[in-house]
């Protein structure tokens, strides 16, 4: 009996009794931390499977925050289909309000009525282009499907009178020292309503030339006369484009310019033939009207010039294939000279076809655009003949695109809705007017249902990419709540076993003292 409690029979007891209650510690903690995957491996020492735990923890929380961006995503295009629906239904009542005042019949003072419920009804729908959602912008004015058409050309030549249709035809003051006569400027600014977008230019003022000039605002933006190649140096022909021969039989150039704020200005130089000789614009003078000439009469003769004598042309002046202002236009642009090939545009090897120029080129400048106005002002600074055709359109791109990020290349692009602006001059004050702005209603209605189409593919990417990844997060959450639930098993059990260990020490502990204790009080 003594031998059973010899220090040495003592010391282990103690010991297992210790190790059986550490034992219990760890199996304690681990239980507690039985959901975290990562802090039972780290409690485990398993450094490998601590940082593979980790990293899938991390993409797991990441997919559940992208998770809510998508949500986010989600509201944002019903907020834009709700703005739809409310569009849809202002462009119905717009249009019943023009068909009764399209009716010559509607008393005057009715018909003033209808029209100030348009106007205020066309006004919300403008207001609805500034609407945001959390900060973003709702629509894009870019991606709407009908814009307005802006001409700057019609009537705009040199027999253009002031006052003429908003022109404005006044003496130049302090002219090029080289130039004759009484040189005039005539400008035109028209409210184009961005401030970006496309300005096509043609031109024909013969061979002495003028000066073209395109103002955003008051900043010019495009320049035929600002080039490094350009100056007054008391030439007849300083800071003047020219063409070949003369402005009203002759060939145009154009220049397709692009600008948008905080971007170069742009411009592609297109060479045109359609002249060759023969009065291009016909007896009113203005190209692309109906007595423009496109056919010789049945003797072979081409239509009256403005003078009333019949053409000697021999080639259809729209089919004219000789770039006559070649010579004129290479130097120009600063390509050096024409090589005197006028069957093709361009020098051989040097073939600018859709070349995109800008900054200093030849005699031509351009100037990045200030965004700051929606106005543009076309100016034409002359001493001779000249005529012009001139359009702008918005830029086609729209630029409220919205990427939504979901993470394993399951991004998803939401396509940009626009509200369009063809009604922006509408009124229905005269019965005409009514007809004219149904007109522009129609395609706005068609625009509305192509842009609820646009939201309606969004959201079903949305739909889509948002299963995908919630799909993705509850099988990384299983996967982290398994291996914890397999860890409480294995731990429960691994406690119950040290309880058991640890009890019995202690009872063995308890009666070794009790013996040890009987056996000094015989021997005292």
């Amino acid at each position: 009996m003594l031998a059973a409690v010899t220090s040495a029979n003592l010391s282990k007891l103690n010991y297992r009794s210790g190790s059986s209650f550490h034992a219990m510690q760890t199996s304690t903690r681990k239980m507690l931390f039985a959901g975290n995957a990562q802090e039972i491996a780290r409690l485990n020492g398993d450094a490998g499977t601590f940082l593979s735990r980790t990293r899938i923890g991390a993409e797991t929380r990441n997919k559940s925050t992208l998770a809510i961006s998508m949500q986010n995503a989600v509201s944002y295009a019903q907020t834009q289909e709700a703005g739809m629906r409310k569009l849809e239904s202002i462009y119905n009542r717009m249009t019943q309000l023009a068909s009764l005042a399209a009716d010559p019949f509607v008393d005057e003072g009715v018909r003033t009525q209808l029209n100030a419920e348009f106007q205020s009804l066309k006004q919300d729908s403008f207001e609805m282009r500034k609407e945001t959602f959390m900060g973003n912008f709702l629509y894009d004015d870019m991606a709407a499907k009908y814009f307005p058409v802006v001409d700057f050309g019609q009537a705009f030549t040199d027999k253009a009178v002031d006052g003429q249709d908003g022109l404005e035809r006044k003496n130049l003051a302090n002219p090029p020292s080289g130039w004759t006569g009484a040189p005039e400027y005539y400008q035109l600014e028209k409210e184009v309503h961005f401030n970006s977008g496309k300005f096509v230019l043609d031109i024909n003022g013969g061979g002495t030339g003028e000066r073209y000039i395109l103002k955003q605002g008051t900043q010019i933006i495009f320049d035929t006369a600002g080039g490094p190649d350009s100056s007054d140096s008391g030439n007849k022909h300083d800071m003047q484009w020219a063409t070949g021969g003369n402005a009203y039989t002759q060939d145009f150039d154009r220049f397709e310019i692009e600008y948008a704020p905080g971007q170069a200005t742009t411009f592609k130089f297109v060479p045109l033939t359609p002249g060759n000789s023969i009065y291009v614009a016909g007896p009113d003078e203005t190209v692309g009207t109906a007595d423009d000439p496109k056919k010789s009469d049945g003797a072979g003769n081409w239509p009256k010039n403005k003078n009333g004598t019949p053409s000697t042309e021999t080639v259809w002046w729209q089919d004219d294939v000789t770039y006559d202002n070649k010579d004129l236009y290479v130097t120009q642009l600063g390509l050096g000279s024409s090589d005197g090939d006028e069957s093709q545009p361009w020098n051989l090897g040097d073939d600018r076809t859709n070349h995109i120029f800008s900054g200093d080129v030849g005699e031509v400048k351009t100037f990045e655009a200030n965004g700051q106005s929606t106005k543009l002002t076309l100016r034409v600074e002359s001493n001779t003949i000249f005529q012009i055709n001139a359009t702008y359109t918005p830029l086609e791109e729209a630029t409220n695109n919205k990427t939504i990020e979901g993470g394993s290349a399951n991004d998803v692009v939401l396509d940009a809705v626009g509200i369009g602006i063809t009604l922006i001059e509408s009124s229905i004050d005269t019965a005409d007017n009514a007809r004219n702005s149904l007109g522009f209603l129609a395609k706005e209605i068609e625009s509305v249902a192509q842009q609820l189409g646009t939201i309606g593919a969004n959201l079903s990417e949305l739909e889509i990419a948002t299963e995908r990844l919630s799909n993705q997060v509850y099988l990384s959450e299983k996967g982290l709540s398994r291996v914890g639930e397999d860890g409480l098993i294995e731990e429960s059990t691994r406690f119950a076993k040290e309880n058991i260990k640890s009890q019995a020490t202690t009872a063995l502990l308890s009666q070794a003292f009790s013996v040890s204790e009987k056996v000094l009080q015989v021997i005292l």
